[in-house]
Formats: structure tokens, C-alpha cells, sequence
């Protein structure tokens, strides 16, 4: 299966058609996707980083590096409920305390691009999932990226697709004493040479992390070191962007880990 995410060229054998077994907000397997996230979500709460990014050697850099400076913040997951209020309703319902939603530029920035569609069409949304996780916490652990049915630019052969192959889902990190040369260590000593994962970008989001903003990078493993966990962030309370300025993104082994990306229906990745 060959998604072409750099250049915008895709190549998919879903077809539209509809779902005999859609009923509620959300279909079954987007229902089944959402307790996976949840459940990843309570489990890496605790988990150890050797563990999240694994392959890892438990004493290695990576794995202490991580576990020393950083903490788990959220496990994700792209759904696509009938409606927005249906969906957001659903969750309410469940008791999972949905945050208020905003606009993801991101989400519908990278499904423009990966199949083919015009982002004005796109109606995506964030909201984020209140959990009692077994470290005691009652944190926002999960968030959902929601790209509504009845959006002007939904495509059956677009939900297809990223339910069968989970490319939004991603496990997040907080760094908490965020400087530049820590986020330069963590993003090309320790992630990139020794846990395998390329630099997929990163931006400064001014309206979250105190008055600073944040700043948030991004991560898919190399499709040479396969492993469950494929996507990951790194978010940094500040304006960090300089610290990765002139980082190369290496765009042609991003866009072989998405081609490379094997479907896992029954299995969704978190």
C-alpha cells in the first residue's frame, strides 16, 4: 500500500461504499478504535519509555533520556462521527468528558495532502479525553482528531483508508524542563540515531503551554525498524523552534515509512 504523503500522490484500492453495520454516532470499527487509544493511553501512562519506543535497549540514551526528562501526555486516534454534535455527544455520554474542540490546521493539513483533498473542504476538529489513569492522574490522556461524515469534503475511501492504516495515531511526550539543547539531544541524539524515528517537522503553537506558547515536533519511525508504536510528538512548553531550525527533514525516508506502512484493520496502532 503506497500513501505518497510529500508529494500529495495517492494510491488507494478502498472504494466507496457504505457500511451495513453504521449506527450511532460512530461506526464499529471507529468504536474499536477508540477503546484501543484509551486503553494504550492508561497503559503508557506507566509504561516504561524502552517499552513506548521500542525497539529501545533498556539502558540506552534514548530510553533514559526520555524517562528522565519527559512524561507521557497523550495517545491519538482520527475518528469520523456522523456529525460533529453526535460524536461529541457519544463521548459525553460514555462519561470521557470531551474538552471543547478546536480547529486541527494540521490533521486536515496532512489528509489534504495525503489524499488529495481541498483543505477549505475539511472540517477537522481536536477535542481531548478526560482519563483516571492508574498513576492516579486525571489527565487529558486521549486525543481525538474528529472529521465529521457530513463534512463537504469527507470521502468514504478517505475513513477507509486511515481506519485500516491509523496514519493520525501518535503517542506524545511532554518535556518538562524544556531548553535547546535538551529538545537538540532528545530529537537527533537520542530519538533519531538510537530509536530510529525521523524528524517529521514541528511548529510554535502560541495559544497552548502558558504564555509562552509551545512548541511541538513531529516523529514517524523508519520503516526499516518496524514496531507498533510509528508515530510520536514532542511537545516543550516556549518557543523552541530554533533549537530544530536547521535540522534536516529527511523527506524521502518519510515518505517510504508511510509507503512502507503495513494495514492492521483488526489492530489498530495507538
Amino acid at each position: 500500500m503506497a500513501f505518497v504523503q510529500s508529494s500529495g500522490t495517492t494510491h488507494s484500492p478502498f472504494r466507496q461504499a457504505a457500511d451495513p453495520a453504521a449506527d450511532g454516532a460512530f461506526r464499529a470499527a471507529d468504536l474499536r478504535r477508540l477503546d484501543e487509544a484509551i486503553r494504550d493511553a492508561r497503559h503508557a501512562s506507566t509504561a516504561p519509555a524502552s517499552e513506548l519506543l521500542a525497539p529501545l535497549r533498556p539502558d540506552g540514551t534514548a530510553a533514559a533520556l526520555t524517562e528522565r526528562e519527559c512524561t507521557f501526555d497523550h495517545c491519538a486516534v482520527l475518528l469520523f462521527p456522523v456529525t460533529l454534535e453526535a460524536g461529541l455527544r457519544h463521548l459525553e455520554e460514555r462519561g470521557l468528558a470531551p474538552l471543547p474542540t478546536v480547529p486541527s490546521t494540521v490533521v486536515r493539513a496532512r489528509l489534504s495532502t495525503r489524499h488529495r483533498l481541498d483543505p477549505a473542504r475539511c472540517e477537522v476538529h481536536i477535542t481531548r479525553l478526560r482519563l483516571r489513569l492508574p498513576d492516579g492522574r486525571r489527565h487529558a490522556a486521549v486525543e481525538v482528531f474528529l472529521f465529521p461524515r457530513d463534512s463537504e469534503g469527507f470521502d468514504e475511501r478517505v475513513a477507509a483508508a486511515e481506519s485500516a492504516y491509523g496514519f493520525e495515531n501518535h503517542t506524545a511526550f511532554v518535556v518538562d524542563r524544556p531548553s535547546a539543547p535538551l529538545l537538540g539531544r532528545l530529537v537527533v541524539t537520542a530519538w533519531h540515531t538510537e530509536a530510529g524515528l525521523l524528524w517529521e517537522g514541528g511548529g510554535h503553537n502560541p495559544h497552548e503551554g502558558g504564555p509562552q506558547g509551545s512548541t511541538v515536533t513531529y516523529f514517524v519511525r523508519d520503516h526499516r525498524r518496524p514496531a507498533r508504536r510509528r508515530r510520536f510528538e514532542l511537545h516543550c512548553a516556549g518557543d523552541l523552534r530554533a533549537a530544530v531550525a536547521g535540522l534536516p527533514r529527511p523527506a524521502e525516508a518519510v515518505r517510504r515509512a508511510y509507503e512502507a506502512w503495513p494495514a492492521a484493520p483488526d489492530h489498530p496502532d495507538a
